[in-house]
């Protein structure tokens, strides 16, 4: 059995920081960090989406309406939906983005 330390695998600095942990065909894992005032480029999710924030809280815009996601709030996002990810708050947040499928299995 493989074992993770995610509380230790999170790292931050003055942009996102990824890290991918998982990626097999039916499902890709990365963890993310994001200080504050930051946010990820807006972009169509790529593969149907989960992100759950494991510290802090982080906001997701879909479609023009704001959501706001703390610690072990998840929510859901399809396939080409457009979507922006940002930390609006002033303390550090960080999050799983799971995927499934893998994004390289969608043709």
């Amino acid at each position: 059995m493989d074992k993770l330390n995610l509380d230790g695998m999170m790292e931050f600095g003055d942009e996102f920081v990824l890290k991918r942990i998982a990626d097999v065909p039916e499902t890709q894992i990365n963890l993310v960090a994001l200080p504050p005032g930051q946010a990820l480029p807006a972009h169509n999710a790529n593969s149907n989406v989960r992100l759950l924030p494991l510290r802090g809280e982080i906001t997701v815009t879909i479609h023009g309406a704001k959501n706001t996601l703390g610690v072990h709030e998840m929510a859901s996002v399809t396939v080409g939906t457009p979507m922006q990810i940002a930390n609006e708050s002033a303390s550090h947040a960080s999050f799983l983005v799971i995927k499934t499928p893998n994004p390289s299995e969608i043709g």
